[in-house]
Protein backbone atom coordinates (compact mmCIF):
# COMPACT_ATOMS: atom_id res chain seq x y z
CA UNK A 1 0.00 0.00 0.00
CA UNK A 2 1.27 3.22 -1.04
CA UNK A 3 0.06 6.85 0.57
CA UNK A 4 -2.27 7.43 -2.53
CA UNK A 5 -4.38 4.50 -1.39
CA UNK A 6 -5.84 5.75 1.64
CA UNK A 7 -6.20 9.38 0.84
CA UNK A 8 -9.59 10.15 -0.05
CA UNK A 9 -8.58 12.89 -2.43
CA UNK A 10 -10.17 12.16 -5.90
CA UNK A 11 -12.03 9.93 -7.89
CA UNK A 12 -10.41 6.53 -9.05
CA UNK A 13 -7.49 7.68 -11.80
CA UNK A 14 -4.24 6.13 -12.60
CA UNK A 15 -1.66 9.53 -13.24
CA UNK A 16 1.78 8.57 -16.32
CA UNK A 17 4.72 10.67 -15.04
CA UNK A 18 8.12 9.87 -17.52
CA UNK A 19 11.06 11.04 -15.60
CA UNK A 20 13.71 13.20 -17.75
CA UNK A 21 15.72 9.94 -17.70
CA UNK A 22 13.08 8.13 -19.10
CA UNK A 23 11.99 6.38 -16.24
CA UNK A 24 8.05 6.01 -16.52
CA UNK A 25 5.99 6.48 -13.03
CA UNK A 26 2.70 5.63 -12.17
CA UNK A 27 0.24 6.59 -9.71
CA UNK A 28 -3.23 5.52 -8.86
CA UNK A 29 -5.38 7.06 -6.56
CA UNK A 30 -8.42 4.88 -5.04
CA UNK A 31 -10.99 6.84 -3.14
CA UNK A 32 -12.78 4.84 0.09
CA UNK A 33 -16.19 2.65 -0.83
CA UNK A 34 -15.16 2.49 -4.57
CA UNK A 35 -14.15 -0.70 -5.41
CA UNK A 36 -16.11 -3.97 -6.50
CA UNK A 37 -13.72 -6.79 -5.67
CA UNK A 38 -10.72 -6.08 -3.25
CA UNK A 39 -8.51 -9.51 -3.11
CA UNK A 40 -5.35 -9.42 -0.53
CA UNK A 41 -2.49 -11.92 0.43
CA UNK A 42 -1.34 -9.59 3.36
CA UNK A 43 2.02 -9.75 4.81
CA UNK A 44 1.47 -11.01 8.23
CA UNK A 45 4.17 -9.07 9.81
CA UNK A 46 3.37 -6.85 12.91
CA UNK A 47 4.61 -3.30 12.74
CA UNK A 48 7.78 -2.27 14.47
CA UNK A 49 11.15 -1.77 13.06
CA UNK A 50 14.02 -3.93 11.29
CA UNK A 51 16.76 -2.44 13.78
CA UNK A 52 18.30 -3.05 17.48
CA UNK A 53 19.57 -0.41 19.05
CA UNK A 54 20.23 3.09 17.69
CA UNK A 55 18.80 3.46 14.74
CA UNK A 56 20.75 4.57 11.20
CA UNK A 57 19.48 5.94 8.14
CA UNK A 58 19.48 2.14 6.20
CA UNK A 59 17.14 1.00 8.78
CA UNK A 60 13.41 0.45 7.67
CA UNK A 61 10.21 -0.05 9.32
CA UNK A 62 8.56 -3.64 8.13
CA UNK A 63 5.45 -2.67 7.43
CA UNK A 64 6.25 -0.25 4.71
CA UNK A 65 9.65 -1.26 3.28
CA UNK A 66 8.26 -2.56 -0.01
CA UNK A 67 8.68 -1.14 -3.53
CA UNK A 68 11.83 0.04 -2.61
CA UNK A 69 10.57 3.20 -0.48
CA UNK A 70 13.33 5.26 1.67
CA UNK A 71 13.19 5.82 5.44
CA UNK A 72 11.67 9.32 5.10
CA UNK A 73 8.67 7.86 2.88
CA UNK A 74 8.18 5.02 5.29
CA UNK A 75 7.87 6.88 8.17
CA UNK A 76 5.29 9.22 6.30
CA UNK A 77 3.30 6.10 5.29
CA UNK A 78 3.66 5.28 8.98
CA UNK A 79 2.35 8.47 10.73
CA UNK A 80 -0.62 8.24 8.10
CA UNK A 81 -1.36 4.96 8.88
CA UNK A 82 -1.39 5.66 12.63
CA UNK A 83 -4.08 8.23 12.06
CA UNK A 84 -6.14 6.07 9.21
CA UNK A 85 -6.06 3.15 11.77
CA UNK A 86 -8.22 4.76 14.77
CA UNK A 87 -12.04 3.12 14.89
CA UNK A 88 -11.15 0.23 12.53
CA UNK A 89 -10.26 -3.51 13.11
CA UNK A 90 -6.80 -3.05 13.52
CA UNK A 91 -4.46 -4.64 16.56
CA UNK A 92 -0.94 -4.09 16.66
CA UNK A 93 -0.36 -7.76 18.09
CA UNK A 94 -2.80 -9.01 14.49
CA UNK A 95 -0.59 -9.35 11.59
CA UNK A 96 -2.66 -8.73 8.86
CA UNK A 97 -5.12 -6.93 10.52
CA UNK A 98 -4.08 -3.49 8.74
CA UNK A 99 -4.79 -5.10 5.69
CA UNK A 100 -8.66 -6.33 6.46
CA UNK A 101 -8.65 -2.54 7.83
CA UNK A 102 -7.78 -1.03 4.04
CA UNK A 103 -9.95 -4.09 2.51
CA UNK A 104 -13.11 -2.86 3.79
CA UNK A 105 -12.63 0.80 4.11
CA UNK A 106 -11.91 0.21 -0.14
CA UNK A 107 -15.01 -2.22 -1.19
CA UNK A 108 -18.06 -0.66 -2.00
CA UNK A 109 -21.77 -1.81 -0.56
CA UNK A 110 -22.80 -4.79 -1.82
CA UNK A 111 -19.00 -5.48 -2.78
CA UNK A 112 -16.63 -8.84 -2.48
CA UNK A 113 -13.28 -8.34 -0.18
CA UNK A 114 -11.51 -11.97 -0.28
CA UNK A 115 -8.52 -11.97 2.27
CA UNK A 116 -5.99 -14.77 2.99
CA UNK A 117 -4.84 -14.26 6.84
CA UNK A 118 -3.55 -16.23 9.69
CA UNK A 119 -5.98 -19.04 11.40
CA UNK A 120 -4.91 -16.92 14.63
CA UNK A 121 -7.56 -14.71 12.87
CA UNK A 122 -10.39 -17.21 13.66
CA UNK A 123 -9.77 -17.52 17.72
CA UNK A 124 -7.08 -14.83 18.46
CA UNK A 125 -7.96 -12.47 21.23
CA UNK A 126 -6.18 -10.02 19.25
CA UNK A 127 -8.62 -9.96 16.04
CA UNK A 128 -11.79 -10.04 17.94
CA UNK A 129 -12.27 -6.37 16.24
CA UNK A 130 -11.66 -8.09 12.85
CA UNK A 131 -14.42 -11.04 13.60
CA UNK A 132 -16.74 -8.03 14.46
CA UNK A 133 -16.24 -6.48 11.48
CA UNK A 134 -17.14 -9.61 9.50
CA UNK A 135 -20.25 -10.30 11.75
CA UNK A 136 -21.77 -6.92 11.59
CA UNK A 137 -20.91 -6.03 8.51
CA UNK A 138 -21.03 -9.10 6.09
CA UNK A 139 -22.65 -11.69 4.14
CA UNK A 140 -22.16 -14.86 2.31
CA UNK A 141 -19.10 -15.27 4.35
CA UNK A 142 -16.98 -18.62 3.51
CA UNK A 143 -13.66 -19.35 5.47
CA UNK A 144 -11.77 -21.75 4.56
CA UNK A 145 -8.77 -23.78 5.97
CA UNK A 146 -6.46 -26.85 5.90
CA UNK A 147 -7.18 -29.76 8.17
CA UNK A 148 -3.34 -31.04 7.89
CA UNK A 149 -0.52 -31.32 10.22
CA UNK A 150 2.40 -29.52 8.94
CA UNK A 151 3.36 -26.36 8.47
CA UNK A 152 3.52 -25.49 5.16
CA UNK A 153 0.78 -28.50 4.29
CA UNK A 154 -1.81 -26.19 5.98
CA UNK A 155 -1.11 -23.03 4.52
CA UNK A 156 -2.85 -21.14 1.28
CA UNK A 157 0.91 -19.27 0.11
CA UNK A 158 3.73 -20.58 -1.54
CA UNK A 159 6.40 -19.68 1.24
CA UNK A 160 4.42 -18.64 4.71
CA UNK A 161 5.22 -21.90 6.38
CA UNK A 162 1.92 -20.86 8.60
CA UNK A 163 -1.43 -22.06 8.84
CA UNK A 164 -3.92 -20.17 6.94
CA UNK A 165 -7.17 -18.88 6.14
CA UNK A 166 -9.08 -17.83 3.13
CA UNK A 167 -12.32 -15.72 3.39
CA UNK A 168 -14.66 -14.81 1.09
CA UNK A 169 -17.36 -12.28 1.47
CA UNK A 170 -20.05 -9.51 0.66
CA UNK A 171 -20.43 -6.43 2.13
CA UNK A 172 -23.94 -5.68 3.45
CA UNK A 173 -23.57 -3.26 6.44
CA UNK A 174 -27.39 -2.92 6.01
CA UNK A 175 -28.36 -6.86 6.74
CA UNK A 176 -25.33 -8.79 7.68
CA UNK A 177 -26.11 -12.32 8.30
CA UNK A 178 -23.95 -13.36 11.26
CA UNK A 179 -23.51 -16.73 10.16
CA UNK A 180 -20.57 -18.25 7.66
CA UNK A 181 -19.79 -21.38 6.07
CA UNK A 182 -16.75 -22.84 7.25
CA UNK A 183 -14.52 -25.18 4.88
CA UNK A 184 -11.71 -27.57 6.57
CA UNK A 185 -10.03 -29.12 2.76
CA UNK A 186 -8.16 -32.94 3.56
CA UNK A 187 -5.12 -31.47 2.22
CA UNK A 188 -3.47 -28.24 0.18
CA UNK A 189 -4.52 -28.58 -3.56
CA UNK A 190 -1.66 -29.40 -5.98
CA UNK A 191 -2.36 -26.56 -8.34
CA UNK A 192 -4.79 -24.10 -9.73
CA UNK A 193 -7.07 -26.41 -11.51
CA UNK A 194 -7.70 -28.46 -8.61
CA UNK A 195 -8.31 -25.21 -6.31
CA UNK A 196 -10.86 -24.57 -9.17
CA UNK A 197 -12.55 -27.66 -8.84
CA UNK A 198 -12.28 -27.68 -5.06
CA UNK A 199 -14.14 -23.81 -4.65
CA UNK A 200 -16.50 -24.78 -7.15
CA UNK A 201 -17.70 -27.75 -4.74
CA UNK A 202 -17.63 -25.70 -2.16
CA UNK A 203 -19.55 -23.17 -3.25
CA UNK A 204 -22.12 -25.69 -5.02
CA UNK A 205 -22.56 -27.85 -1.69
CA UNK A 206 -23.33 -24.62 0.88
CA UNK A 207 -25.73 -23.64 -1.81
CA UNK A 208 -28.09 -27.03 -0.44
CA UNK A 209 -30.70 -26.92 1.77
CA UNK A 210 -29.71 -29.24 4.36
CA UNK A 211 -26.03 -28.12 5.03
CA UNK A 212 -25.14 -29.37 8.71
CA UNK A 213 -24.89 -26.53 11.59
CA UNK A 214 -22.58 -26.32 14.46
CA UNK A 215 -25.50 -26.30 16.70
CA UNK A 216 -27.27 -29.47 15.40
CA UNK A 217 -25.24 -31.39 17.32
CA UNK A 218 -21.74 -34.39 17.24
CA UNK A 219 -22.61 -35.32 13.94
CA UNK A 220 -19.82 -33.29 11.22
CA UNK A 221 -20.29 -31.53 8.74
CA UNK A 222 -21.66 -31.78 4.87
CA UNK A 223 -19.30 -33.92 2.94
CA UNK A 224 -17.74 -32.17 -0.23
CA UNK A 225 -16.96 -33.99 -3.04
CA UNK A 226 -14.76 -33.83 -5.93
CA UNK A 227 -15.05 -36.64 -8.73
CA UNK A 228 -16.53 -38.82 -6.30
CA UNK A 229 -13.81 -38.15 -3.53
CA UNK A 230 -14.44 -36.22 0.01
CA UNK A 231 -11.97 -33.21 0.09
CA UNK A 232 -13.11 -31.64 3.08
CA UNK A 233 -16.43 -30.77 4.96
CA UNK A 234 -18.13 -27.80 5.60
CA UNK A 235 -20.42 -26.45 8.38
CA UNK A 236 -22.81 -23.50 8.67
CA UNK A 237 -21.67 -21.60 11.73
CA UNK A 238 -22.75 -18.17 13.82
CA UNK A 239 -20.39 -15.15 13.60
CA UNK A 240 -20.01 -14.15 17.42
CA UNK A 241 -18.70 -11.26 17.92
CA UNK A 242 -17.44 -11.93 21.71
CA UNK A 243 -16.33 -16.17 20.89
CA UNK A 244 -13.94 -17.56 19.06
CA UNK A 245 -14.77 -18.90 15.77
CA UNK A 246 -14.94 -22.72 15.43
CA UNK A 247 -14.35 -23.83 11.93
CA UNK A 248 -10.52 -23.91 11.47
CA UNK A 249 -8.23 -26.42 10.34
CA UNK A 250 -11.03 -29.42 11.48
CA UNK A 251 -10.96 -32.85 10.29
CA UNK A 252 -13.71 -34.07 11.82
CA UNK A 253 -16.88 -31.04 13.13
CA UNK A 254 -18.15 -33.60 15.68
CA UNK A 255 -15.46 -32.60 17.26
CA UNK A 256 -16.50 -28.65 17.53
CA UNK A 257 -19.85 -29.55 17.00
CA UNK A 258 -19.41 -31.54 20.74
CA UNK A 259 -16.99 -28.46 22.31
CA UNK A 260 -19.91 -26.32 20.83
CA UNK A 261 -22.85 -27.71 23.13
CA UNK A 262 -20.22 -28.51 26.17
CA UNK A 263 -19.12 -24.52 26.40
CA UNK A 264 -22.95 -23.87 26.30
CA UNK A 265 -23.66 -26.34 29.38
CA UNK A 266 -24.55 -29.54 27.52
CA UNK A 267 -22.83 -32.81 27.59
CA UNK A 268 -23.84 -34.18 24.14
CA UNK A 269 -21.11 -36.80 22.82
CA UNK A 270 -21.36 -38.51 19.52
CA UNK A 271 -23.48 -41.52 19.20
CA UNK A 272 -25.32 -39.68 21.93
CA UNK A 273 -29.14 -38.55 20.90
CA UNK A 274 -30.16 -35.03 21.99
CA UNK A 275 -32.50 -36.95 24.43
CA UNK A 276 -30.00 -38.15 26.52
CA UNK A 277 -27.35 -35.19 26.43
CA UNK A 278 -26.73 -33.75 30.51
CA UNK A 279 -26.38 -30.70 31.55
CA UNK A 280 -23.30 -29.57 33.61
CA UNK A 281 -23.04 -26.09 35.06
CA UNK A 282 -20.34 -24.25 32.97
CA UNK A 283 -19.01 -20.90 33.36
CA UNK A 284 -15.82 -18.76 31.86
CA UNK A 285 -12.60 -18.52 33.71
CA UNK A 286 -13.24 -14.92 35.30
CA UNK A 287 -16.79 -16.12 36.52
CA UNK A 288 -15.06 -19.22 38.88
CA UNK A 289 -11.58 -17.03 40.14
CA UNK A 290 -9.09 -14.69 39.40
CA UNK A 291 -6.45 -14.03 36.97
CA UNK A 292 -2.46 -13.69 38.13
CA UNK A 293 -0.35 -10.98 36.39
CA UNK A 294 1.16 -11.23 33.14
CA UNK A 295 4.68 -12.44 33.32
CA UNK A 296 6.21 -9.19 31.32
CA UNK A 297 5.00 -7.68 34.69
CA UNK A 298 6.77 -9.61 36.90
CA UNK A 299 10.10 -10.62 35.56
CA UNK A 300 12.04 -7.93 33.27
CA UNK A 301 12.89 -4.48 32.78
CA UNK A 302 9.29 -2.93 32.83
CA UNK A 303 8.32 -0.43 35.88
CA UNK A 304 5.91 -2.60 36.75
CA UNK A 305 8.32 -5.37 37.57
CA UNK A 306 9.47 -6.20 41.00
CA UNK A 307 11.50 -9.21 40.32
CA UNK A 308 14.90 -11.06 39.03
CA UNK A 309 14.38 -14.64 38.00
CA UNK A 310 16.93 -17.46 39.55
CA UNK A 311 17.07 -20.96 40.16
CA UNK A 312 15.04 -22.04 43.64
CA UNK A 313 16.56 -22.16 46.84
CA UNK A 314 16.02 -24.77 49.45
CA UNK A 315 13.98 -22.09 50.51
CA UNK A 316 12.65 -19.54 48.33
CA UNK A 317 10.45 -16.77 49.49
CA UNK A 318 8.78 -16.10 46.07
CA UNK A 319 8.76 -19.78 44.61
CA UNK A 320 7.72 -19.44 40.89
CA UNK A 321 6.59 -21.90 38.27
CA UNK A 322 8.11 -19.99 35.19
CA UNK A 323 8.59 -22.43 32.52
CA UNK A 324 7.77 -25.38 30.91
CA UNK A 325 9.37 -29.33 30.80
CA UNK A 326 7.67 -31.61 29.86
CA UNK A 327 9.54 -34.45 31.66
CA UNK A 328 8.88 -32.27 34.85
CA UNK A 329 5.20 -32.13 33.89
CA UNK A 330 3.65 -35.68 33.89
CA UNK A 331 1.84 -35.57 36.96
CA UNK A 332 -1.08 -32.97 38.31
CA UNK A 333 1.46 -32.18 41.15
CA UNK A 334 4.85 -29.68 39.89
CA UNK A 335 6.70 -28.19 41.63
CA UNK A 336 8.60 -24.29 41.49
CA UNK A 337 10.67 -24.42 38.99
CA UNK A 338 12.44 -20.78 40.09
CA UNK A 339 12.71 -17.87 42.21
CA UNK A 340 12.06 -14.70 42.34
CA UNK A 341 14.77 -11.78 43.90
CA UNK A 342 13.08 -8.69 44.66
CA UNK A 343 14.64 -5.71 43.11
CA UNK A 344 16.02 -3.22 44.96
CA UNK A 345 12.87 -0.09 45.44
CA UNK A 346 10.32 -2.63 44.23
CA UNK A 347 9.94 -4.25 47.65
CA UNK A 348 6.27 -2.98 47.12
CA UNK A 349 5.21 -3.77 44.16
CA UNK A 350 6.62 -7.56 44.73
CA UNK A 351 4.14 -8.10 47.65
CA UNK A 352 1.17 -6.74 45.33
CA UNK A 353 2.66 -9.38 43.24
CA UNK A 354 2.70 -12.00 46.11
CA UNK A 355 -1.09 -11.49 46.65
CA UNK A 356 -1.33 -13.18 43.12
CA UNK A 357 0.08 -16.60 44.03
CA UNK A 358 -2.22 -19.32 43.56
CA UNK A 359 -1.87 -23.33 43.65
CA UNK A 360 -3.90 -23.56 40.15
CA UNK A 361 -1.93 -22.70 37.18
CA UNK A 362 -3.25 -22.48 33.85
CA UNK A 363 -0.65 -23.92 30.86
CA UNK A 364 -1.26 -20.56 28.58
CA UNK A 365 0.96 -22.45 25.80
CA UNK A 366 -0.25 -26.07 25.68
CA UNK A 367 1.72 -28.80 23.04
CA UNK A 368 -0.69 -31.01 23.22
CA UNK A 369 1.18 -34.01 21.48
CA UNK A 370 4.38 -33.83 24.09
CA UNK A 371 2.54 -32.05 26.87
CA UNK A 372 -0.46 -34.05 29.53
CA UNK A 373 -1.74 -31.06 31.95
CA UNK A 374 -3.74 -27.86 31.13
CA UNK A 375 -3.43 -26.63 34.83
CA UNK A 376 -0.71 -27.93 37.00
CA UNK A 377 -0.97 -27.45 40.63
CA UNK A 378 1.66 -26.54 42.76
CA UNK A 379 1.24 -27.95 46.67
CA UNK A 380 2.62 -24.71 47.98
CA UNK A 381 1.16 -21.46 46.48
CA UNK A 382 2.95 -19.94 43.73
CA UNK A 383 3.91 -17.04 41.33
CA UNK A 384 3.14 -17.76 37.83
CA UNK A 385 5.18 -17.18 35.03
CA UNK A 386 5.70 -17.49 31.36
CA UNK A 387 3.84 -20.69 30.57
CA UNK A 388 1.87 -20.57 33.39
CA UNK A 389 -0.61 -18.07 34.27
CA UNK A 390 -1.86 -18.12 38.19
CA UNK A 391 -5.69 -18.72 38.90
CA UNK A 392 -6.70 -17.64 42.24
CA UNK A 393 -9.22 -19.06 43.76
CA UNK A 394 -11.72 -18.17 46.91
CA UNK A 395 -11.96 -22.17 47.79
CA UNK A 396 -9.63 -23.95 48.07
CA UNK A 397 -12.01 -27.21 47.57
CA UNK A 398 -12.78 -25.34 43.95
CA UNK A 399 -8.90 -25.32 42.91
CA UNK A 400 -8.76 -28.51 43.27
CA UNK A 401 -12.25 -29.58 41.23
CA UNK A 402 -10.61 -27.08 38.79
CA UNK A 403 -7.62 -28.92 38.48
CA UNK A 404 -8.97 -32.34 37.98
CA UNK A 405 -11.82 -30.60 35.45
CA UNK A 406 -9.13 -29.04 33.14
CA UNK A 407 -7.06 -32.56 32.69
CA UNK A 408 -9.93 -34.15 32.21
CA UNK A 409 -10.40 -34.91 28.19
CA UNK A 410 -13.42 -32.73 28.10
CA UNK A 411 -11.19 -29.84 29.92
CA UNK A 412 -8.32 -29.64 27.31
CA UNK A 413 -11.81 -30.09 24.53
CA UNK A 414 -12.92 -26.68 26.21
CA UNK A 415 -9.25 -25.68 25.59
CA UNK A 416 -8.41 -26.58 22.14
CA UNK A 417 -11.89 -24.96 20.96
CA UNK A 418 -10.87 -21.66 22.83
CA UNK A 419 -7.25 -21.66 21.43
CA UNK A 420 -5.48 -20.59 18.92
CA UNK A 421 -3.41 -22.88 16.98
CA UNK A 422 -0.99 -21.59 14.53
CA UNK A 423 0.93 -24.33 15.12
CA UNK A 424 -0.03 -27.84 14.24
CA UNK A 425 -0.18 -29.86 17.45
CA UNK A 426 0.16 -26.42 19.51
CA UNK A 427 -2.86 -24.33 21.44
CA UNK A 428 -2.08 -20.73 22.92
CA UNK A 429 -4.51 -19.21 25.20
CA UNK A 430 -2.46 -16.19 26.72
CA UNK A 431 -3.71 -14.36 29.73
CA UNK A 432 -5.58 -11.71 27.40
CA UNK A 433 -8.05 -14.83 26.26
CA UNK A 434 -7.63 -16.66 29.24
CA UNK A 435 -10.75 -15.15 30.90
CA UNK A 436 -13.29 -15.83 28.63
CA UNK A 437 -12.25 -19.47 28.46
CA UNK A 438 -15.61 -21.56 29.37
CA UNK A 439 -15.12 -24.38 31.93
CA UNK A 440 -17.04 -25.87 34.82
CA UNK A 441 -18.16 -24.11 37.39
CA UNK A 442 -16.89 -25.20 40.17
CA UNK A 443 -19.14 -22.28 42.36
CA UNK A 444 -21.94 -24.87 41.51
CA UNK A 445 -20.81 -27.85 43.00
CA UNK A 446 -22.01 -29.16 46.56
CA UNK A 447 -19.87 -29.70 50.12
CA UNK A 448 -20.39 -33.69 48.95
CA UNK A 449 -19.06 -33.33 45.05
CA UNK A 450 -16.13 -30.65 46.35
CA UNK A 451 -15.36 -33.73 49.12
CA UNK A 452 -15.45 -36.44 46.06
CA UNK A 453 -12.86 -34.20 44.24
CA UNK A 454 -10.71 -33.90 47.15
CA UNK A 455 -10.74 -38.14 47.12
CA UNK A 456 -9.74 -38.24 43.68
CA UNK A 457 -7.14 -35.75 43.84
CA UNK A 458 -5.53 -37.78 46.92
CA UNK A 459 -5.72 -41.02 44.60
CA UNK A 460 -4.29 -39.38 41.43
CA UNK A 461 -2.19 -36.35 42.16
CA UNK A 462 0.87 -38.95 41.56
CA UNK A 463 -0.23 -40.47 38.57
CA UNK A 464 1.42 -39.67 35.50
CA UNK A 465 -0.02 -38.87 32.28
CA UNK A 466 0.66 -39.37 28.78
CA UNK A 467 0.84 -36.36 26.47
CA UNK A 468 -2.60 -35.17 25.94
CA UNK A 469 -2.40 -36.57 22.44
CA UNK A 470 -2.58 -39.26 23.64
CA UNK A 471 -5.91 -39.56 25.78
CA UNK A 472 -7.23 -42.62 23.47
CA UNK A 473 -4.65 -45.13 25.12
CA UNK A 474 -4.10 -43.54 28.15
CA UNK A 475 -5.13 -45.18 31.37
CA UNK A 476 -4.29 -42.69 33.83
CA UNK A 477 -6.48 -39.79 31.51
CA UNK A 478 -9.44 -42.35 30.86
CA UNK A 479 -9.46 -43.07 35.01
CA UNK A 480 -9.40 -39.59 35.30
CA UNK A 481 -12.30 -39.20 32.88
CA UNK A 482 -14.37 -41.68 34.78
CA UNK A 483 -14.11 -40.50 38.38
CA UNK A 484 -14.83 -37.07 37.75
CA UNK A 485 -18.16 -37.60 35.46
CA UNK A 486 -19.37 -40.41 37.63
CA UNK A 487 -18.09 -39.57 41.24
CA UNK A 488 -17.87 -36.07 40.94
CA UNK A 489 -21.19 -35.07 39.06
CA UNK A 490 -22.72 -38.00 38.83
CA UNK A 491 -23.23 -38.81 35.70
CA UNK A 492 -24.20 -42.36 34.71
CA UNK A 493 -21.09 -44.96 33.17
CA UNK A 494 -23.06 -46.73 30.88
CA UNK A 495 -24.37 -43.25 29.36
CA UNK A 496 -20.65 -41.90 28.24
CA UNK A 497 -18.30 -44.82 28.42
CA UNK A 498 -19.16 -45.87 24.49
CA UNK A 499 -19.45 -41.70 23.45
CA UNK A 500 -16.87 -40.36 25.36
CA UNK A 501 -14.25 -42.97 24.31
CA UNK A 502 -15.43 -42.06 20.28
CA UNK A 503 -14.44 -38.44 21.40
CA UNK A 504 -10.92 -39.18 22.94
CA UNK A 505 -10.26 -41.09 19.51
CA UNK A 506 -11.67 -38.43 17.38
CA UNK A 507 -9.86 -35.35 19.13
CA UNK A 508 -6.86 -37.45 19.17
CA UNK A 509 -7.29 -37.65 15.44
CA UNK A 510 -6.96 -34.22 14.76
CA UNK A 511 -4.07 -32.61 12.94
CA UNK A 512 -4.32 -29.80 15.23
CA UNK A 513 -3.45 -32.21 18.27
CA UNK A 514 -1.45 -34.54 17.07
CA UNK A 515 0.72 -32.37 14.77
CA UNK A 516 1.65 -35.05 12.59
CA UNK A 517 3.21 -37.13 16.04
CA UNK A 518 3.66 -40.78 15.49
CA UNK A 519 1.95 -41.45 18.79
CA UNK A 520 -1.69 -40.35 16.61
CA UNK A 521 -4.13 -42.97 16.55
CA UNK A 522 -3.37 -45.92 13.65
Amino acid sequence: ASAGYIRPLIPMHAAIEIAPTGEIQTELAMPPASQDLVIMNPPFTRPGSDWEGERRESDSLKQFQGLSTDLETQREMAALWREYAKNTCYHGFAGGSAFAALAHRMVKPGGTIALILPTTSLQGASWQKFRKMIADGYRDVTAMTIAAAGQFDRSFSEDTGMAEMMMVCRESSDSPSRRGIFASLNKRPNNEMESLEIARAISATSRQSDIRRLEDGPFGGTDVFVGGEIVGEIVDAPLSVSEPWAGGGVSDFAVPQTAYHLTRGTLWLPRMTAEDAIPIPMATIRDICEVGVNHNNIVGNGGQTAFTLIKPSSAPTYPMLWNHDAKRETRMIVAPDSEGRVKVGRESRAGEIWQTRSRAHHNADFRFNSQPLAVAYTEEETIGGTAWKNLKFADSRQEIAHTLWANTTLGILCYWHHSTRQQAGRGRIPITALRSMPTLDVRALSDTQLATAANIFADLRDTDFLPANEAYRDPARQALDNRVLTEMLGIPPEIIAEPLALLRQKWCSEPSVHGGKGTAPG
